[in-house]
């Protein structure tokens, strides 16, 4: 199986190890550029004496050039991969054997086709997952200096970091592997998955916004005489601490009300959308192996 897996995949496989390389060497090109930018500009020794207070100026400059400039041309990558590579590995997976015919002879074999797609499915999924574990690694260190002065929680680079680039690429391909097996056919199967995908990333995208489970946090703050600069975009935000991520700032009476993603929501806002992406997997697939199963003509 592991042979004949690799005969069937290796196109695949040589595309996604092609892949990391240029995101690799780009990533790694970036975070050298945004090290050296770090330290040269004094933002370590800034961090150390006021928090990041004593410097808002350089702090804005570092981020506009490397968050909404250089670093930027990451976003897209990271946004297409997962769906794109998703639905072009896995609708192959059974739409292929379907419409070709070939599943008369990989199905009748001493392996039972369950054990068959099992063994093909631990695989491929096994490789997908390494895949999105070295992407959001060297992404994670190509970005560990920005990480220090703005929030990981914004929706980009949070959909390429953690567990929720991996989890979103396995949702796009379990759900490509059952619309294979549905429609028999491996370019109608890549359109439909991807259509279907779509579906979880929008709700995870509305969570990144305004409706978020759980709640954002809030915070009141005294303002009797007018609070000037206290916007969204401020460093060290509004709430004065780097890292959080505020959504909105509202006037109430003589109060500031702040809702805001506290920095150490990071992981459980991950846990979350990388849960509901996994959710989907785990139907897609199971429902593919039931009616894998089922089929006998």
């Amino acid at each position: 199986m592991i042979w004949v897996t690799w005969r069937q995949h290796r196109a695949q496989a040589i595309t996604c190890l092609a892949l990391f390389g240029v995101l690799a060497v780009l990533a790694v090109t970036i975070g050298i550029q945004m090290r050296a930018a770090f330290g040269g500009d004094g933002l370590p020794a800034c961090l150390a004496r006021s928090g990041g207070a004593g410097c808002p100026a350089v702090i804005t400059s570092f981020v506009d050039r490397f968050g909404h400039g250089v670093s930027s041309i990451m976003n897209v990558p990271l946004i297409a991969i997962p769906g794109l590579l998703g639905v072009i590995v896995g609708a192959p997976l059974l739409g292929r054997e379907l419409e070709r015919g070939t599943w008369r002879l990989a199905w009748s074999q001493t392996v039972p086709r369950t054990r068959w797609l099992v063994a093909k499915l631990g695989l491929v999924t096994g490789g997908l997952v390494v895949f999105g574990a070295a992407v959001t690694a060297v992404m994670a260190w190509s970005h560990a200096p920005l990480y220090r002065v703005t929030s990981r929680l914004q929706p980009v680079p949070f959909n390429g970091d953690g567990l929720t680039f991996t989890a979103s690429l396995l949702c796009a391909f379990g759900l490509a592997v059952l619309a294979g097996l549905l429609l028999r056919n491996t370019i109608a199967a890549i359109v439909i998955a991807y259509i279907g995908w779509e579906i979880p990333t929008t709700v995870v995208a509305l969570m990144s916004g305004p409706i978020l489970i759980p709640a954002p946090a809030v915070m009141r703050i005294g303002c009797p005489a007018g609070c000037p600069g206290a916007g969204t975009g401020t460093v060290p935000p509004v709430t004065g601490h780097l890292g959080d991520f505020v959504l909105g700032v509202t006037r109430s009476g003589g109060q500031l009300v702040v809702s805001y993603l506290p920095a150490s929501r990071f992981w459980t806002e991950q846990l979350i959308q990388g849960g509901l992406y996994l959710a989907v997997v785990a139907i897609a697939l199971g429902a593919a192996m039931w009616l894998l199963h089922r089929r006998t003509t």
